[in-house]
């Protein structure tokens, strides 16, 4: 618990560092998102994201929550380009969704979001039940 409390304030330490960085970010993609999700160990409510790659690192993103402002730090790993393009897609297991993948333009790379230990458990635990699907959500 406790080390959880000390990733999480990591991170939004992080995200408003990020914030204040300069103005030469990369682009960004915006989705409505119209379900509670989890990135990580991170929750977040049903709202607007925006989505782009953190300036430091190459192998992290930040979600921000446009009617918050609340952002997360998340790392994901690089895919191959392929002929998916602008969605976010979600595992759907049981009743709760959880970020795995997001695809910007057509001809570039992807982003997997890795499951985490519990997300996993999980997909184990209602294995036998047909409720595992991924949902999509298109960018914008």
């Amino acid at each position: 618990m406790k080390r959880n409390l000390i990733g999480t304030l990591s991170l939004v330490a992080l995200s408003l560092l990020l914030n204040t960085t300069g103005a030469h970010a990369q682009s960004a993609a915006q989705a409505y998102v119209p379900f509670a999700f989890s990135v990580g160990t991170a929750h977040l409510p049903a709202a607007t994201y925006k989505i782009k790659r953190a300036e430091f690192d190459t192998n992290y993103i930040t979600i921000c929550n446009l009617n918050t402002g609340a952002t997360i730090l998340s790392l994901y790993q690089r895919e191959t380009p392929g002929h998916v393009s602008q969605k976010m897609v979600f595992r759907h297991v049981g009743d709760q969704y959880s970020l795995a993948q997001i695809w910007g333009p057509a001809a570039t790379p992807g982003m997997t979001i890795p499951a985490t230990k519990r997300e996993r458990e999980r997909e184990l635990e209602v294995a036998a039940a047909p409720s595992t699907q991924n949902v999509e959500i298109a960018l914008k």
